[in-house]
């Protein structure tokens, strides 16, 4: 439908906001971590992902884009719907949640409200197999933030940030080419094939 939304907060409601895009008010809804940082009549940027069914037309937004990727994924998942996925975001973050994945831990899945230890199982299971098969969603949600150290003296990481990338894109693009090019790649082959994912 669209991909993102741009305008004022005009309403913090408890379970949504309103987003007055050139006069048009539209009922958003976040997760938690989003809502914390949105403020009264500041103008934001939101990815949104709209889920539409013969009943409802919902908008859901988010900040960052690992975590609305990481919302659609949820959404693929056997029995996971929009209210668990939200729940999910709302209480662990991208990273904390591909940990958790990534480490088998059930239990940390079930902190989420609504999600008992056999949707938390499927969950994890469903989900380290598609961080297996996708590697862009591996890298999303194995990123530690912003603050996450860089890979100094990583020969293909320093090349991407010679030609201008940031360390968060450089190290993100490292990451996911590195996984396409396999162990035995020379670093040439591994930056072409970074440099490649970064021009689509």
């Amino acid at each position: 439908m669209f991909s993102f939304l741009r305008g004022s907060v005009a309403i913090k409601a408890l379970d949504h906001i309103a987003l007055d895009v050139n006069g048009v008010g539209y009922k958003v809804l976040v997760p938690e971590s989003t809502y914390g940082k949105l403020v009264l009549h500041q103008e934001v940027t939101l990815l949104t992902y709209c889920h539409i069914r013969e009943d409802s037309f919902q908008i859901f937004a988010f900040l960052k884009e690992e975590e609305k990727a990481l919302f659609v994924t949820l959404l693929s998942i056997n029995k996971v719907g929009p209210k668990v996925a939200m729940a999910i975001l709302s209480t662990l973050s991208p990273q904390e949640f591909g940990q958790a994945v990534l480490n088998n831990d059930v239990t940390a899945v079930t902190k989420v409200p609504g999600v008992g230890k056999s949707t938390a199982q499927r969950i994890v299971l469903e989900m380290k197999t598609k961080m297996k098969q996708e590697a862009d969603l591996a890298v999303l949600l194995g990123e530690e933030g912003d603050d996450a150290a860089p890979l100094r003296g990583d020969d293909v990481y320093e090349a991407l940030i010679s030609l201008g990338c940031t360390p968060m894109e450089a190290k993100q693009a490292t990451a996911r080419a590195r996984k396409q090019a396999g162990e035995d790649a020379k670093d040439e082959e591994v930056v072409r094939i970074a440099l490649k994912n970064m021009a689509r």
